[in-house]
Order: C-alpha cells, then sequence, then structure tokens
C-alpha cells in the first residue's frame, strides 16, 4: 500500500465526530458495553460491486496488469463520453497489501466508487481489510498512476464502510462511573484510551450521559468509542442505542 494510497484510503472514509466525548445533561449516567463476539469476513470487491451495477451496464472488465488496467481506463472514458451506465474494477499496485477500487455509474448517472484495502497498516492477511463507498462527482486521471482514474468529490463528502474484515457484537451496558479514559487525536475523533484506574494523568472520568464502546481485552488500557463513526473505524457493527435519560435526537 503506498503512502499515497494509505492518505487516500484515510481520506475515503469522510469520519467525522465530535472533538471529544459527547455529553448529554448530568442527571444522566455513563454506560460502556465490551465486545462480546468477533467473526470475520472475506471482503470481495467484486461481490460487493456487481450488485450495485445496472442491468444494462457496460462492462468494463475486472483489471489487475498494467495493460488491463489501460484496457478498462479507456473502456471507462468511453463509457462516460456516451452517458452509459458502467462497471469497472481495478486492482491497484501495493507495498505492502493489496489494494482495488470499483468504479461504477447508474443510468440515471449517480457514480459510485468501491475503495478495498486489505490491510491498511500493511502486512498479511485480510483480517483488518475493508471496502468502503463513496459518491463521486465524476472519475478523473489519477495524477499518480496513468493507469487508472480516481473519484472526485466534495471535501465534505462522506463514505461508509460496506464490509469489514473483522467485526464484534457488543454486550448489556454496564456502568462507567469508574471509568477514566484519554482521546487518540492522532486517528480519530471519537476513540479513546480508557481504563478502570487512573493509568496515566491526562485521564479523565467519562462525562455522565456518555455510551462508550469498547475492545475487550486482559490488559489496560483497552481501546473505546463514543461515536457510530468511530465504532465503524473500529469495526463494531451494530446498533447504538441512545445513553440513559437522552433523546436520540440529542447532539453531541
Amino acid at each position: 500500500m503506498t503512502a499515497y494510497r494509505f492518505v487516500a484510503a484515510l481520506g475515503l472514509l469522510g469520519v467525522s465526530g465530535c472533538a471529544g466525548v459527547q455529553k448529554t445533561p448530568p442527571a444522566t449516567t455513563a454506560t460502556v458495553r465490551f465486545t462480546s463476539q468477533m467473526h470475520h469476513t472475506d471482503c470481495d470487491i467484486v461481490a460487493a460491486a456487481r450488485p450495485l451495477a445496472d442491468a444494462q451496464a457496460v462492462d468494463c472488465g475486472e483489471a489487475r496488469g498494467p495493460e488491463e488496467r489501460l484496457k478498462t481506463k479507456a473502456c471507462v472514458e468511453a463509457a462516460e463520453a456516451a452517458g452509459k451506465p458502467f462497471i469497472a474494477v481495478f486492482h491497484l499496485p501495493g507495498i505492502d497489501s493489496a489494494i482495488a477500487q470499483a468504479l461504477l455509474r447508474a443510468t440515471h448517472g449517480e457514480r459510485i466508487q468501491l475503495w478495498y484495502d486489505s490491510s491498511p497498516s500493511g502486512g498479511p492477511g485480510r483480517d483488518r481489510s475493508f471496502i468502503s463507498r463513496k459518491a463521486c462527482e465524476r472519475f478523473v486521471q489519477d495524477p499518480e498512476d496513468e493507469e487508472t482514474l480516481r473519484c472526485e468529490s466534495p471535501p465534505e463528502a462522506a463514505a461508509t464502510y460496506v464490509c469489514r474484515g473483522t467485526e464484534y457484537a457488543l454486550g448489556a451496558p454496564q456502568s462507567a462511573s469508574g471509568l477514566r479514559c484519554s482521546p487518540i487525536q492522532r486517528y480519530i475523533p471519537g476513540v479513546f484510551n480508557c481504563a478502570w484506574k487512573k493509568a496515566a494523568e491526562d485521564y479523565e472520568p467519562v462525562p455522565p450521559g456518555t455510551a462508550l464502546a469498547c475492545m475487550k481485552q486482559e490488559t489496560e488500557p483497552f481501546r473505546c468509542s463514543s461515536t457510530p463513526e468511530a465504532d465503524a473505524v473500529m469495526g463494531l457493527r451494530f446498533e447504538r442505542e441512545p445513553p440513559p435519560g437522552t433523546s436520540p435526537e440529542a447532539g453531541p
């Protein structure tokens, strides 16, 4: 995975959230839920992309080598020029992981990019893989790769995960009154290191009304999230419930 593509992959995620732990009126209590089950998924970008293609879409193929990618790119450009729907899959060169993208255009003009990375941090295996989906305004030439195109969309456009290599379920909520946390700003807002006792000077009690989801592990600190966006980055797949005494419409 090249440094450029790693940054691009992170940009695709469009993650947003509060700068700190979400707060609600002090009358409510803080809760925490720990991971209770884990399962693995074999993320397959072709399998994820095919159902999104229109029945009449031009099939520009699945390109793996340089010549195939140039041919597939030309097919996409021709379909775009003719205003036709299409589907194309590009397997892209990476340094320490496998990366790929699928580009699609629907009959009514909607453009979609799916992005796959087998290991965002690099290394073998696919247990940390993901596929994300993003809406695009247009497909343009990739300035760092003449063999492919890239998705162009407004900076505020968000992407969503459609597959994670490892996903978790959560146990029942319990009191977080004894928990202390510290934000991990170098990752994304809403992700924290937490422990049941004071582990560092910058660890603080969890504000009332917070609903944390945490990775269960034997040692402290453990990783926690406080927003649905952070849950997705950690691979937590579940319907987040509002903290007790709060309204679903309550903001951060």
